[in-house]
C-alpha cells in the first residue's frame, strides 16, 4: 500500500500528523533532515527518507511512490515551494499546514497547471489555518448566491503556540496580505479593519488578519467581498504598526521550547464563524471545537484519506470546499467536531466594518458543530 509521506515528521505538528495517520490506519513514510531523529520517531516497518526541504532532488526521491505528501516544514514562504514541486514531480497529491497567506497565493498562481498536468490535487493551508473558515463559508453561502459579502472570523481561547509556530509567526508579521473587494484582490494588512462579531460565547471585537479565505472562497462561491478576521482587542490593530520591530524577537522565541502538552491542548476551545449576506438573505455557520493542533492533524489525515479514495473533484491547486463537498467533508471530521451551527442572520447581525483609525484605508482529540436553520430572506 502506498504511504503518506510526512515532511517535517520529527517536528511538533509533523509528529501529531504521524500519530493521526497511524490511528487512521494509513501507512506512513517519515521524511526530514536528520536520519537519527527520523529513525527514533519511526515505528517498526515504517519507511524513513532523508531530505532537506530546500533540496528538490532529494525531495523528489523521498516522495517517489507515496500517494500523497503532507508538508509540515515551515516557514513556508522560505522553504515551502520545493516540496510542492517535488510532490507534483513524483505524481503525489499534496497537503500542507501553512498558515501563510502569501505562500498560498503563490501556490495557486504557480502550481495549478503543473498539478493538473500530473493529475494530482494540491491543498495548501489545509489545517486549522484555514480549512474551517473556507468550509463554513461554503455552507453559509448555500442557496444564497450571488452574495455581497462573506466574512470569516476565528476565536480561540487558551491557545499556546509551539516553537515552530512562533518562528513562522515572526515571518508572517512582516508579510503582505490581501482582501477580496469588489470582485478582485486588493492590498490590505493586519488590523486594516475591525468588526464586532457574535460568537457562541458572546460578542467580541475581531481584527482583519491574513486568513486565506479571500483567496479560497471566491474560487467556489459567487461573492463580491471576502475578508478574514481573528478575535483580538482593537489595540492589536494599532500594534500591527510595530510588527516589523517585534518580528525578530518573535522569530527568536521560536528557537526555544517545544509545543503544548496534550493536557494543555485539551483545554483549548475554538469557534470559526462564517457569515454570508446578499440579495437573497443571509446565514451564519459556526464550526466549534477544541485542540487547534490536534484538529490540524485530523484535517490533514482526513484530507489525505479523501484524496486516496478519489474524492477530489478535480486535479490542480484547489480550495478545501472546491476540492471536496463541504458538508461531506465536515461529516468526515467526527468525532472531533463538537457542534456545527448553521443559522439564519437577523437584523441584529447587520455588518459593522470599521477601518482601523489611521490606517489610511476606507472600509470597503478535538471537536466541531452546526445548528441548522433557514436563511433570512431579503424582503422584496
Amino acid at each position: 500500500m502506498q504511504p503518506l509521506a510526512v515532511l517535517g515528521a520529527t517536528g511538533y505538528t509533523g509528529g501529531l500528523v504521524l500519530e493521526a495517520a497511524r490511528q487512521a490506519g494509513l501507512p506512513v513514510r517519515l521524511v526530514g533532515r536528520r536520519r537519527d531523529a527520523l529513525e527514533a520517531a519511526a515505528r517498526h516497518g515504517e519507511e524513513v527518507r532523508v531530505a532537506d526541504a530546500r533540496d528538490p532532488v532529494a525531495l523528489a526521491t523521498a516522495f517517489e511512490g507515496a500517494f500523497a505528501v503532507a508538508s509540515c516544514a515551515g516557514p513556508f514562504l522560505t522553504v515551502g515551494f520545493a516540496p510542492v514541486a517535488a510532490a507534483i514531480q513524483a505524481g503525489a497529491h499534496y497537503l500542507d499546514t501553512s498558515g501563510e497567506q502569501p505562500f498560498a497565493r503563490l501556490v495557486y498562481e504557480r502550481f495549478d497547471e503543473p498539478a493538473r498536468a500530473r493529475g494530482v490535487t494540491v491543498l495548501t493551508s489545509f489545517g486549522f489555518d484555514y480549512v474551517p473558515g473556507d468550509l463554513a463559508a461554503r455552507l453559509a453561502a448555500d442557496g444564497l448566491e450571488p452574495l455581497d459579502e462573506v466574512v470569516a472570523a476565528y476565536c480561540v481561547d487558551g491557545f499556546v503556540a509551539s516553537a515552530g509556530t512562533r518562528r513562522t509567526l515572526g515571518h508572517v508579521m512582516t508579510q503582505p496580505q490581501v482582501a477580496f473587494e469588489h470582485g478582485r484582490l486588493v492590498e490590505s494588512r493586519f488590523g486594516a479593519t475591525t468588526r464586532r462579531i457574535r460568537f457562541p460565547a458572546g460578542e467580541h471585537t475581531v481584527v482583519e488578519w491574513s486568513g486565506t479565505e479571500p483567496l479560497t472562497v471566491p474560487r467556489h462561491t459567487d461573492v463580491r467581498n471576502v475578508r478574514s478576521y481573528v478575535r483580538a482587542p482593537k489595540a492589536a490593530a494599532w500594534g500591527a504598526r510595530a510588527s516589523r520591530v517585534a518580528a525578530p524577537v518573535v522569530k527568536l522565541s521560536g528557537a526555544f521550547g517545544g509545543g503544548p502538552s496534550p493536557e494543555r491542548r485539551a483545554r483549548e476551545r475554538f469557534a470559526v464563524l462564517a457569515e454570508a449576506r446578499g440579495g437573497h438573505g443571509g446565514r451564519r455557520v459556526v464550526l466549534a471545537g477544541r485542540d487547534v493542533y490536534g484538529f490540524t492533524a485530523l484535517l490533514v489525515v482526513r484530507g489525505a484519506e479523501a484524496l486516496r479514495a478519489g474524492e477530489a473533484r478535480s486535479a490542480g491547486v484547489a480550495a478545501p470546499a472546491e476540492a471536496f463537498d463541504a458538508r461531506a467533508f465536515v461529516a468526515r471530521l467526527a468525532p472531533l467536531p463538537d457542534r456545527a451551527r448553521r443559522a439564519a442572520l437577523t437584523s441584529e447581525d447587520a455588518p459593522t466594518l470599521r477601518p482601523c483609525v489611521g490606517s489610511g484605508r476606507s472600509a470597503s482529540t478535538s471537536a466541531i458543530s452546526a445548528v441548522t436553520g433557514r436563511a433570512t430572506r431579503a424582503s422584496a
